[in-house]
């Protein structure tokens, strides 16, 4: 019976250092800010996708070799682009998923969000 309770102990005590040595490290909580330079040339996003996380500060650059309105869906975000002036949109990425990004008078699809 004392084996027993021994053993119960030892593989308890086992399993509870092993739980706190390998419990993943906990998620980073604050938002990062996250920049983002976009070129567009013809019907082309450079870079063709983007990554973020949930709650991070987005800021895209935009440029553009064309007059162009920006249009990330999903957020329902537009922006003016003008050749020679870049523009900026900024947002938090509350929402998660993965969103087109085109130009909204002729609808290329350059990427994702």
């Amino acid at each position: 019976m004392n084996r027993t309770l021994i053993l119960i102990l030892i593989v308890a005590l086992v399993l509870g250092a092993l739980f706190f040595a390998l419990r993943p490290a906990p998620l980073s909580i604050e938002p990062q800010a996250r920049s983002f330079d976009l070129q567009i040339q013809g019907a082309t996003m450079t870079p063709d996708e983007l990554s973020t996380e949930e709650g991070d500060l987005v800021t895209l650059r935009i440029t553009a070799d064309h007059p162009l309105e920006f249009h990330l869906h999903g957020y329902d975000l537009e922006e003016e682009v003008e050749p020679g002036e870049p523009a900026a949109l900024s947002f938090e990425a509350d929402i998660t998923g993965r969103f087109e990004i085109e130009e909204e008078q002729t609808q290329p699809s350059w990427g994702r969000l």
